[in-house]
């Protein structure tokens, strides 16, 4: 008899459990690729604990599971089923900063300084350019000043209200991943469209100077202008990263909301 009521209990502890588990598994996939969150900086311990407290601070508030067995396959599929859809989140979440990334490879390739990283022989290829440092750095500030972690939190409780546990994969998440990878290219050649523009505007000086005197040494002096130039852009166009990083945001959430919605209906 006893043995009876242990096995009742456990069970009742299991059924309990699992209304933590499926949010934790869709959380910590989500601040796997979150930005700023999922920065190499932040040791993996503290993201942990960080998905444990939001799970737990979350779970009162989130619509109730449904009754899915953890240890059988179905459990395992609707774990696989929240972990994709954290990182569907987090992708989405990351696209702006991955705009930035982008410009600041373009803007680094343009003015030269690419060329040390690729031959750094201690970083390798794997290092990002400092274009880039800078424009992350810029972004992870702007990115706390304006609560985008209580907007990841709001995402987060949003997504269980309209894509619940057991919901499945929607085909409009795949649609938007494809949309998704045009929208960045397209923000971060508008972005960094006036700078390419004014570095190949010198570079195609320094061209026809070399054509009239050939005579001049054309990397001593084409490098350090096209560096200086580069660097004169950027502090031009630095006034203006707030007012584009708000703009792509609120691009971003409208298009989130908007697959989160329909998710729901679908």
């Amino acid at each position: 008899m006893h043995s009876n009521e242990s096995l009742l209990q456990a069970s009742q502890y299991l059924q309990e459990m699992q209304r933590y588990w499926w949010p934790f598994c869709r959380i910590m996939a989500l601040l796997a690729l979150a930005p700023v969150l999922n920065h190499k900086s932040l040791p993996m311990r503290v993201r942990i604990l960080l998905a444990l407290a939001l799970t737990l601070a979350l779970s009162a508030a989130l619509p109730k599971p449904p009754a899915i067995e953890a240890l059988s396959p179905a459990g395992l599929l609707a774990s696989l089923e929240q972990i994709a859809v954290g990182m569907v989140l987090g992708l989405s979440l990351q696209l702006v900063f991955t705009v930035f990334s982008l410009v600041g490879e373009i803007v680094s390739t343009q003015m030269g300084m690419s060329m040390a990283r690729y031959n750094d022989p201690v970083n390798g290829v794997s290092s990002s350019s400092v274009v880039g440092q800078l424009y992350f750095l810029l972004l992870a500030l702007l990115f706390l000043a304006s609560d985008g972690h209580l907007l990841v939190v709001s995402v987060l409780y949003q997504s269980f209200v309209y894509w619940p546990v057991g919901d499945g994969l929607q085909d409009a998440a795949l649609g938007s991943l494809a949309y998704a990878m045009a929208w960045v290219l397209a923000a971060a050649t508008l972005i960094s469209l006036p700078l390419v523009f004014c570095m190949t505007l010198v570079q195609f000086c320094f061209g026809l100077l070399n054509r009239i005197s050939p005579a001049m040494n054309l990397f001593s002096l084409g490098f350090p202008m096209a560096i200086l130039t580069g660097l004169a852009g950027i502090r031009l166009t630095l006034p203006d990263l707030p007012e584009n990083y708000l703009h792509l945001s609120r691009t971003l959430l409208d298009n989130l909301g908007h697959l989160l919605r329909s998710a729901g209906h679908g």
